[in-house]
């Protein structure tokens, strides 16, 4: 990770040779000021998502092939055709989600003293829920449960 200072030092370092000599006192304040105008943040961390599934591709499929049949089978019954007793559910569960509160109000940015929304960091624990939701694709309606508990049952 660079910090403004490091940024600096290599500058100082490496100007000369680059052929901007006028650089060799280059001050950190000045490498802040000139990051800051073209928005670029060395310092902050910026998240990304790897794939590591070596099945995606296949999970993928199936699951385009799911939404393409309910596609399909919308479009019969637009046409006056019978989708018969057909249900298509998604489902996905959630378990151990906190349940927090914040202890104080987020406070909004403010123009010279802070630039985005202050958050304090305390917060007050209220437990942990598990949320089952199942939403049928052709009606859209939505199935849901919260819990306060997870228990799984083994099927012999």
């Amino acid at each position: 990770m660079w910090t403004t200072k490091l940024l600096a030092a290599h500058v100082r370092g490496h100007c000369r040779e680059q052929g901007h000599p006028a650089l060799a006192r280059i001050a950190r304040g000045t490498i802040s000021k000139i990051l800051s105008a073209n928005k670029i943040r060395p310092h902050k961390i910026s998240y990304y998502l790897e794939r590591r599934d070596a099945e995606f591709e296949t999970k993928m499929a199936q699951v385009l092939f799911v939404y393409k049949e309910v596609a399909l089978l919308r479009e019969l019954v637009e046409q006056g055709g019978d989708s018969g007793l057909t249900a298509v559910l998604s489902y996905d569960e959630k378990p151990g989600i906190q349940a927090i509160e914040n202890t104080a109000p987020d406070l909004p940015p403010q123009p010279g003293k802070h630039p985005c929304l202050g958050r304090d960091y305390e917060y007050v624990r209220h437990g942990t829920l598990s949320l089952l939701a199942g939403i049928d694709l052709l009606s859209g309606h939505v199935h849901g449960l919260v819990t306060e508990r997870h228990r799984s049952r083994r099927v012999y």
